[in-house]
Parts: structure tokens; sequence; C-alpha cells
């Protein structure tokens, strides 16, 4: 804006009188001020060359026409800085190393700011114009340390390389620094704290770094913090955050315990507190043992809480950011001090509700850690005035990962109460659309979160579940969570569509025929004992059976997937809640009474044997009753067929070893099935059970020789035992002979040289030939291995070696067939 001079002057004249030796110095500068306090005679002087001119003045001796011809300047500078910087730059710079600290370095650091203004790159690019003007912040003259604190900020907000260049000029901090500190004016005071937050806003961390790192510079900061001027103390605080979130070590000091304490105080000032606290976040961010420092500064809890539940919804905000990484550190403190403070749960309630997004972020992050650590701490947020479940189920849909999983935190926290808050907040509008949005989230932890609030919803109330598959476009994405690689998000899933199929049977055809559905719960089962493997048995049977009845068509479908049946075959013998359920899987399809459907799924790969380990093996009670009566059911569906497969793999066996353990309620029926399939077998069996030493199974053979259908009377019983007994020694003498001939071949074999049986020939003298063995003996007799060069020598000595051979040959064949599990009748 123009303004008016006393009197127009004559922009010739003077130009004139600016040229000219004998020209009133009086005069001279009387036009010349005239002129330069209007932008528009500015400009004509500018324009009409007396720079040149007014440069010479200002390279006067004369203090008073250096003085005034500055001035006159930087009035040019405002409106002609090209030509100014261009003609005077120089000039400057050198006056204030002459004046630096004379009124004339005032005017100087004035024409030095208006260039810095209008082209603070040509400020910038001057040599030695940074330096001079970093040594003027030591000059005497407040003046000319307010001007020169001004251009240096001014410059710096120019370009982020601009604010780098001047936080690296020496002396430029420092200088800024110790005005700062000063007890001069407070213009002086401001001007220097605007450059330092201009320094460190624009060019960064870097730049706020090498301002704490200056000498000189806490103590400043500190003390501006402390004098409560808002022009000056929020930069101040500016300043500690932007440092601090560099590293730890620039937070390490910036986290003085006296400007700790000088944040904490500040914060309570009006217009402070979201920077202060802000500084506070930034360094317990840093490291956990900062964030424990920062607990303990003195007035540092009470200025948190403040600020928490104080108007401010930004300081609030930060307030509650600020606390998650002390939380870090020392929850037990944290918890401690949310439930002392009975206004935090409502001030974070209202901060979730804002519309702000970083409060919203920050006491969702807050809530989700204290309901981990205590969900007591946040029960009472649905009691709370306003709409706060609305608010976390909105942040649930949130595209944002961080704030869908902590909102689907809190919500699982909320719910897992009881089957009251569980329906209060599974009755909030939009919740199933959220979760279904949020199951649909690229990142599996959202995905598993939000599962868990209708998974455990479901416990209280299984219809919950079924709402959630039922609900439009949820399905696909609920079985897409099946592949998932998070664990929880795979057992979650995996539990809703038990809980809904047990109960829909419709479900159960959709889910069964959507594509890949049972492959993955086919893998998860194959992929050991853990909770995601019980949870893929617990889906495979609410899927194959209602409560009261299996679904032929269902089984039909699990039968036909490729792997299912054998995952179902290896889960049986983990002895855990994935044996029990798998077995009840089995077991439904014997229910089902379809021969066609049992002979597919018993003539499955390791199914019975597998069925056959768990009575043999089990020493879970009920896992035994269930194979028992799974084999029960296979072997009366066909008992000349079926049955027969049920006792070859060793169903008797298994019965017998049951009942040692106490178990023969648990296999009574199975018993009865296989004496219904072969009683001479069985009876065999159970005979072997009789001699000593005498166990609970000694007396359960006896009573079931005893029974039907066998009846056999005591005379009978006593002499299968004898028998029985008989046969015992024999096998004890058998098997130490069978260890003696084997130990006698071996005897033999390193005795006798190695030759051949027919010519005599040793292996050492052989040359090329090999000495192999007779295949028919194959060394399985008491002389060993009868060894030959070639066929023509064995074709002779055949006659001699072929009654040896056969007689050893049979013996081995005998020995195999008698060993247990050789498949003696």
């Amino acid at each position: 804006m123009s303004r008016p001079s006393p009197s127009a002057p004559n922009i010739p004249r003077l130009i004139k009188q600016l040229n000219s030796a004998d020209a009133s110095a009086a005069a001279v500068e009387r036009e010349a001020r005239a002129a330069a306090g209007n932008d528009r005679d500015a400009l004509r002087l500018a324009q009409s060359g007396a720079v040149p001119a007014v440069v010479r003045a200002l390279q006067s001796p004369d203090e008073h026409a250096a003085k005034d011809a500055a001035a006159v300047l930087a009035g040019m500078a405002r409106v002609a800085p090209d030509l100014v910087a261009e003609a005077a730059g120089s000039a400057l710079v050198a006056a204030l190393m002459s004046w630096m600290d004379s009124d004339v370095a005032a005017n100087v650091t004035a024409a030095l700011g208006e260039l810095a203004q209008r082209k603070p790159s040509s400020v910038a690019a001057e040599p030695g114009a940074l330096q001079e003007l970093a040594s003027a912040l030591r000059s005497t003259n407040d003046v000319a340390v307010g001007n020169a604190a001004a251009a240096l900020g001014v410059c710096a907000v120019a370009s982020p390389s601009l604010a780098r260049l001047v936080a690296s000029t020496p002396g430029a901090l420092a200088g800024l620094c110790a005005a700062v500190t000063s007890d001069r004016s407070p213009r002086l005071i401001s001007s220097a704290m605007r450059a330092l937050m201009e320094i460190a806003e624009i060019g960064g961390g870097d730049a706020a770094v090498r301002i704490v790192s200056t000498p000189g510079a806490m103590d400043a900061l500190t003390q501006i913090l402390l004098s409560g001027r808002l022009d000056v103390a929020s930069p101040a605080a500016i300043v500690l955050a932007d440092a601090s979130k560099v590293g730890p070590e620039h937070a390490r000091a910036a986290a003085t315990p006296a400007a700790l304490a000088a944040l904490a105080s500040a914060a309570g000032r009006d217009g402070l507190a979201v920077n202060c606290i802000a500084a506070l976040l930034r360094i317990a961010e840093a490291s956990p043992q900062l964030a424990l420092r920062v607990a303990d500064a003195p007035g540092v809890e009470a200025a948190l809480l403040a600020a928490l539940t104080g108007s401010d919804v930004r300081a609030g905000a930060n307030a509650a950011r600020a606390l998650i990484p002390i939380f870090d550190a020392d929850a037990e403190r944290v918890a401690r001090l949310v439930s002392a403070a009975p206004g935090v749960l409502p001030a974070l309630s209202a901060l979730l509700q804002s519309t702000d997004a970083i409060a919203i972020k920050g006491s969702l992050s807050l809530l989700a850690k204290l309901a981990m650590h205590d969900r007591t701490l946040v029960a009472g947020l649905m009691e709370l005035p306003g709409a706060p479940l609305q608010a976390l189920v909105a942040a649930l849909r949130s595209a944002e990962e961080v704030l869908a999983i902590n909102a689907g935190t809190v919500l699982i926290f909320l719910v897992e109460g009881s089957a009251e808050e569980a329906q209060r907040v599974l009755s909030v509008p939009g919740i199933m659309q959220a979760v279904v949005a949020a199951i649909s989230h690229p990142h599996q932890h959202v995905v598993a979160k939000a599962l868990a609030i209708v998974r455990i919803a479901a416990q209280f109330d299984s219809g919950y579940a079924t709402r959630l598959a039922c609900a439009p476009g949820a399905l696909q994405p609920l079985l897409r969570a099946l592949g998932s690689a998070e664990d929880r998000a795979f057992f979650n899933a995996a539990l809703i569509l038990a809980y809904a199929c047990r109960a829909d049977a419709g479900l159960a055809q959709r889910v069964v025929a959507m594509p890949g559905a049972l492959r993955a719960l086919a893998a998860r089962l194959s992929r050991g004992g853990d909770d995601a493997a019980a949870a893929a048995a617990t889906a495979l049977l609410c899927v194959a059976a209602s409560e009261y009845s299996p679904r032929p068509e269902v089984l039909r479908r699990l039968a036909a997937e490729e792997g299912l049946l054998p995952a179902l075959a290896a889960a049986l013998q983990r002895g855990d809640d994935v044996a029990r359920d798998s077995i009840s899987v089995l077991a439904a399809v014997a229910l089902v009474g379809d021969e066609q459907l049992v002979r597919l799924w018993s003539r499955a790969e390791g199914v019975l044997p597998a069925l056959v380990s768990v009575v043999r093996t089990s020493a879970n009670e009920e896992n035994v009753l269930l194979a028992a009566d799974a084999l029960e059911l296979i072997a009366a569906t066909s008992p000349q067929d079926l049955g027969r497969s049920v006792l070859d793999a060793g169903a008797a066996e298994a019965v017998v070893e049951a009942m040692a353990r106490g178990s023969d309620q648990a296999v009574s029926g199975l018993l009865q099935a296989t004496l219904a399939v072969d009683a001479a077998k069985v009876a065999a069996v159970l005979a072997a059970a009789l001699p000593p030493p005498y166990t609970a199974a000694t007396i359960h053979a006896r009573s079931a020789l005893a029974s039907a259908p066998l009846s056999l009377g005591p005379v009978a019983v006593e002499a299968l035992a004898h028998a029985a007994e008989a046969a015992a020694t024999l096998r004890a003498r058998a098997a130490v002979l069978e260890a003696l001939a084997s130990a006698a071949a071996a005897e033999a074999d390193a005795a006798r040289p190695r030759a051949c049986a027919g010519c005599g020939l040793q292996g050492e003298s052989a040359g090329a030939v090999h000495l192999r063995p007779c295949a028919g003996c194959s060394g399985k007799g008491p002389a060993g291995c009868v060894l030959y060069c070639g066929a023509d020598c064995q074709r002779a000595h055949w006659r001699a070696h072929k009654a040896y051979c056969k007689r050893a040959a049979a013996a081995a064949a005998a020995a195999e067939r008698s060993a247990p599990g050789g498949g003696a009748a």
C-alpha cells in the first residue's frame, strides 16, 4: 500500500542531486526519504537509476548518510527487489558487517528483510548475507536483532532447502536461542522464536534436530514454554515435537526434566494444550524408557488427564495418543490412572463420536488397549450418553486397517461379557452389514476380529451365526476366510459355519456346494491338533449332521472330496477335540444306514485302522465309545463283508486292550458285532487274554466267553485258558529258538569263508565274479547265507541244498505268520 509523503519530490531533480557532489546532504536526505516513503515514488526512483547513487551513500563513512541510504534501499526493495538485489546486495552485506551495533544495521537488516520477503533466493545467494544476518543476532541494537531474526525466518519459510540452509548457517541457531533467553524487548524475543519455529516447521526434522542440539537451545525453549505466551510457547513445543519425531536420541535430548515439566505446565494455558501435549506424545513414542520418563515428570499425568477431559478435541486426541506408549511401557500405571479418573471413559467416548479423524483413531487405540488389559475398564462404554456403539460399528466398517482392528477388539470384549451385552451389541443398527464389510477387508487381522464378534456372541445364541451366514453378501467372504493364512480368521469362520449349519440344513448344502470350502476344511484338519484343526472338525460335523440326525446328501459330498476322509482318519488318533468330532463325522455315516455310503467311507484310506487305533489306545473314554460305536455300525451294515474288514483291521484285539483299561462298557457293542462276524476268531482272541498275569481284560474275557453267543461252560473256558497258557509258553520258547537260529546263522556267516557252495571258489579269488545268496532260504536258516558264484553252480548244487532250502524257507514263513499282526487265524 502506498504511503503519502509530505511533498511529492521531483524525481529527476532528486537523481541529479544524488549524483552531485555539491548537493546539500540534508536536502538530499529529505528528498530521498520522502521518495522512499511512498511506494510509487520509490519505484520511480529505483527505475530512474538512483540505486547506484544510494549505494554510494550507503558506503559513506558518515553514519547518518549510511543510515538514511539503508532506509531508502529498504523502501525501494519493497517495490523493486530485483533492482536492489542486483545493484545493492553486496553493499548491504558490507554495511551490515561495518555498522553491526548501530542504527545503520537496523536499516540494513530491514532492507535485507524486505528482499527476503519478496526474493528470498537472492538473499540466500548473496555471498555472506546469511552469515552476516546470523552475526547481527549478536548486535547490541535491538531493532537490528529483531530485523535479522525476521529476515532469517522469512528465508526459511520460502522452501525446505532454504530452511535447512539457514539452520546450517554458523551462529544462526545459537544467536536465535540467545535472543530468546535474553531480557531484551518482547518484540525481539517473539521475532527470534518465530524464526526458530519457521526453521523447524519448514526445514523438517533435520532443522528441528539442529535447534535442539544447539547449546543453550533447551534452556531457551524451556524458558519460552514457562512464559506461557502463546505466540512463542506454541512454536517452542512444535520444535520439541518435530525433533523428537526424528529418532530416540533426539527425543532424549528434548526430554530434559525441565522441558517436560515446562510442557506439562504450559499445556494448562489457553491455546497451548494441543502443541504441548503433542510434544509429550512425540517424546513418549520414541522409546519405552522415554515414555516412562514422560509419565514420571511432574505434572504430566495431570496435564494429560486435563487435556483428555477438556473441551479441545485435538488436545484430547493428543492426550489419548500420548497415553498409548505410556500404557505399552507400564499398563498397570495407565489402568490405575483411568480407574481413578471417572471422566476418562466418557471423554474417550466423546472423542470416538467426534468428527475428527485423529481423535477417533487415538481414542479407539487407547480403548482397545484398555479392553485387552481389563475389560472392566471399558465395560461402562455402552451406558454412556450418545452413540458409542454406533461409532464403534462405523469404525469397524472403515477401510483403514488399524481403525477396524481396534474397533473389532473393543466390540469383542463388550460382547463376551454376557448374553445381555452380546444382545445389545448385536442389536446395533448396521452391525451385521459392518461385519460383512469387515470380513471382506484385505487385511486378515480385520477379518479375524470381525468374525470373532459374531463367534463369541454365537456362544450365547447360535442365531447370531445364522444371521451373519444368511446376511446378503456374507457367505462368500465367510467361506473365503476358511482359506485365510490367519489362524484366528479360519477358527472364527469355521465355528460360525458350525453354529449356523447345525441348525440350517439348506445352509449346510450351500456350504458344501461352494468350491474350495471342503478342501479348506480338510487342509486345516490335516495340519495338526491346534484350535484351527479342532474348529475344522467341528464345522465338518455340524455340516454333516444336525443335532438330531445325519444328512446323507452332505455326507456323500464329503466322501467325494479328495483328501477329506484320510484327513479325518489321521485326526482320529490325536486324542483331543479334533478326534472326538472327527469320529462323530464317521459315526454319522454309519448312522445313515446307507450301505453304499458306509462302504465308500469305510474303505477310504486309513479310516478303519484309525478307528481301531482309537479303541486300542485312547485314554479318552468318550472317544473310545464313539469309535467303537462307529465300528459296530459299520460291521452291522454288512457282517460278512464290512464286518470282516473291521475284524481284519484288529477290532477284536482292540476290544481286549480296551477291556484291560477298564473300557469294557464302551466296547461291549463292538464285541458283540465282531462275534457275529466270526465267533471262533474272536473267541481265540479272548482266550489269549486268559493266561496270567491277570488283568481286567481276563475277567471280561471270561465273562464274554461264558455269555451268548459263545455260551461256553466253565470247563470249556478253563480248557481254553490252559491251552492259551500253553500256546503262550510255546510262543515264548519259539521266540527264543528263533533268536538262537538267527544268532547261529550270523555266527555261521562270520565263521565260514565266503565261497561258492558249488565249486568252492572263494570271494577273495573270484575276481570280477560276485557271490550271491540263494533266494530260497535267503540266509534265514541256521546255516546262514548259502552263496553261489553263478546259476550253473547253483543248479549243480541244488540236489544237495534242496531239502535244507525248503525247510528253512517254510520255517521263516511260519514264524512270520505267527508273529503279532502277522495274520494268524
